[in-house]
């Protein structure tokens, strides 16, 4: 019997599946998301795979060797304010860590929400108040128990945060990662007092220096953990009465996969899990085309986001962001506007402003048919003619260009005075200004040129606007891959389990240091990275990783003592001895300079490594993507022409059918192809050609 790698993607409007089978064939298919029952979108995606097949979904679900997951149901609970209720426990006097929130009023803004002060305010608790609660004890910096722990107040106050409500658990105690002791028992007492209550210790989930993202992360992870175990488990127990066998796995945040088992403790590790596949996707092109620096844009129906790939990896930050609130568990970098398909336009105080409100998947834009009246992107793309509306979903929804018209005419066109057509061109106007300015924000002000990078487009709607927000950034080549449409759930697939732990455990050098190897002592460093690498390469021996098959790489946080800007630096392989930490010292200066400007560095101060981490890589699947066979002659794929409304007129394009167009084919701008799953326009300064594994190769003309 053949087996099949499959993985999911669940959007705010649509549902990704991808089907790999033993010879490299992908298998696309999308079906809209189902807010009330995610599962029932994964669902028909498969449905939709094994009527492709001609078998029944049991059939094809008992061939399935790895079923691999992305989600966004920690971010949807996040940012439409569906958590459990939970009960946060500190020590006694530091009850207002989060609630002061540093002191700040703008943490999570951007630079114009900063600086309107009139409308200033801080962001919504993550735990209000009367559900924090104070016990008895102290640990110092030292790990030293400065104050036992009272268990009689942790019961009482256990007792009172149930009757206010609380659900669940989040315990973060002062210097918890220093001595995990206190956390721990306060772990089993709320055991004793709620048997039922699900409890996430700082000291496990987050070992690191900062009270209050700490504290922050922590009662993130508690009120998110009931959300994520209800809906992977209803997932889980719908493919496994299909017919499936093996254990689904789940992306996090990072980039790599892990078992339920180990997601459940960690639920706060998935806020990110559908974005980065995509950048997984890209990370694991690029290597097959030799392209080592990628922006990775995705343009979905709800939102629109960017990831880098930095001389072949992804760039990965300490922490993220969701709506207000941070989360401080590695992740792969990924910023996000409002400003996908679904994006509404509306006119604001005479101006046209679109996003980020959304459609969503119900009821959607107004071409699609569902009830759906405000106007939308995607209303816009079809009155502007780039998209066939016998062709969305590979015909399977047919779009209604009268209900879009109506819709741009109604909320936008008479408002400004403008003919329909203007106004659909304004509305792709805005938004594609909007996403290359996310990208020059992910670049530029990063230190880097946008035209030293490769794009790639994909979502369902970036390769019909690629060649657009392309050409405002100066990039000269963009890569429209086969698995556009479905390209975050095939990074899902292509992605590798991974384990993190980390570690803050400091050691410094004096002021004044000219020797900074005799002060960071070498033993101390690799004992640590000892610790951390034997718990990596336990939970991977856990999810089944062959121990051969598994690579580790280690990173310290490093930075200059009295300053707060941190970096992390990778140390090589091997021993660790003078030598390496007097070159791991050299690559946090070089580092810390090319980020913050020549001579900024004050090696004078001394050095502090602050937090270790190791992270653990093995392959849960490795993906072969067969060469593309087009399906009919080369000759036979053009179909025609199509009106589109470009530069405020109506011009001729050539339409053409991807499936029908040979590798190393040329198509001259302006022209759309026609991908069963999403529409690829290329611009009329603009020529694409078509690579052997499908993908569609976007250049400035000659």
């Amino acid at each position: 019997m053949s087996t099949l790698l499959v993985a999911s993607d669940i959007g705010g409007t649509f549902t990704d599946t991808v089907t790999i089978d033993e010879g490299g064939a992908i298998g696309r298919y999308k079906a809209p998301t189902v807010p009330d029952d995610p599962a029932q979108g994964v669902l028909a995606t498969l449905e939709l795979a094994a009527d492709e097949r001609g078998e029944r979904l049991p059939d094809l679900l008992r061939r399935v060797s790895l079923f691999a997951h992305g989600t966004t149901v920690a971010t949807n609970a996040m940012l439409e304010g569906k958590r459990a209720p939970v009960g946060l426990i500190q020590t006694r006097g530091f009850g207002d860590t989060v609630p002061i929130m540093r002191g700040f009023k703008s943490l999570g803004l951007d630079e114009d929400a900063v600086k309107s002060f009139r409308t200033l305010v801080k962001q919504e608790l993550v735990v209000p108040r009367r559900l924090i609660g104070e016990v008895t004890e102290r640990i110092d910096y030292r790990g030293r128990v400065v104050l036992p722990l009272d268990e009689d107040d942790v019961r009482t106050t256990v007792r009172r945060l149930l009757a206010e409500g609380a659900e669940t658990f989040a315990v973060s105690l002062l210097w918890s990662f220093k001595n995990p002791d206190h956390e721990v028992r306060v772990g089993e007492i709320i055991a004793e007092e709620a048997p039922d209550a699900l409890v996430s210790l700082s000291s496990a989930l987050l070992p690191r220096l900062g009270e209050h993202q700490r504290a922050v992360t922590t009662a993130l992870n508690a009120s998110l953990r009931p959300v994520v175990r209800r809906a992977v488990r209803s997932l889980d127990a719908r493919l496994r009465e299909g017919g499936m066998t093996v254990e689904p796995l789940l992306m996090q945040s990072g980039g790599g996969l892990a078992p339920i088992a180990e997601i459940d403790a960690e639920a706060a590790s998935t806020v990110m899990s559908g974005p980065v596949g995509g950048v997984v996707a890209c990370q694991f092109y690029g290597a097959l085309t030799d392209r080592r620096h990628i922006v990775a844009t995705d343009m979905g129906g709800t939102s629109f986001e960017v990831g880098l790939i930095l001389d072949g990896q992804a760039h990965i930050t300490n922490s993220t962001w969701v709506g207000r609130h941070e989360i401080g568990l590695p992740s792969v970098s990924v910023r996000t506007v409002g400003a996908g398909s679904g994006s509404i336009a509306s006119v604001v105080g005479g101006l046209l402003r679109v996003g980020p409100e959304s459609a969503g998947a119900v009821p959607g834009s107004a071409c699609y048919g569902r009830g759906g009246t405000l106007p939308t992107v995607a209303d816009a793309d079809a009155v502007l003619g780039y998209l066939n509306p016998e062709n969305f979903l590979g015909g399977r929804l047919r779009l209604d260009v009268d209900a879009a018209r109506e819709a741009i005419r109604a909320h936008v066109a008479e408002p400004l005075g403008l003919g329909v057509e203007e106004a659909a061109e304004g509305i792709k106007t805005i938004v594609d200004n909007r996403m290359a300015d996310l990208v020059r924000a992910a670049t530029i002000r990063q230190g880097y040129d946008p035209a030293d990078f490769t794009l790639y487009a994909y979502g369902g709607a970036g390769p019909t606007h690629a060649f657009s927000y392309g050409r405002e950034l100066g990039i000269d080549e963009i890569v429209v891959p086969l698995t556009a449409s479905v390209h975050s759930a095939f990074g899902v697939a292509a992605a590798e389990l991974i384990a993190t732990e980390e570690l803050s455990d400091p050691i410094l050098s004096p002021p004044g240091t000219v020797d900074h190897a005799a002060a960071l002592d070498p033993a101390g460093v690799a004992a640590r990275f000892e610790r951390l690498t034997q718990a990596a390469l336990a939970r991977l021996g856990r999810a089944g990783a062959a121990p051969d098959a598994v690579r580790v790489t280690r990173t310290v946080e490093m930075r200059f003592r009295a300053q707060i800007n941190e970096l992390s630096v990778p140390l090589p392989d091997g021993p660790v001895d003078a030598d390496t930490i007097r070159g791991l010292v050299a690559r946090f200066v070089a580092s810390y300079e090319a980020r913050f400007g020549e001579g900024s560095a004050f090696e004078a101060a001394g050095i502090e490594m602050t937090t270790f981490r190791v992270v653990a890589r093995s392959p849960a699947a490795e993906p072969t993507l067969g060469a593309f066979a087009p399906s009919a002659d080369g000759d036979a794929a053009a179909e025609g022409t199509r009106r589109i409304f470009a530069g405020g007129a109506w011009r001729d394009a050539r339409v053409l059918r991807h499936e029908a167009l040979r590798p190393g084919r040329t198509v001259d701008g302006l022209a759309v192809i026609e991908m069963k799953d999403t529409t690829v326009v290329v611009g009329a300064d603009q020529t694409a050609t078509v690579d052997d594994r499908g993908s569609i190769v976007i250049r400035l003309a000659a």
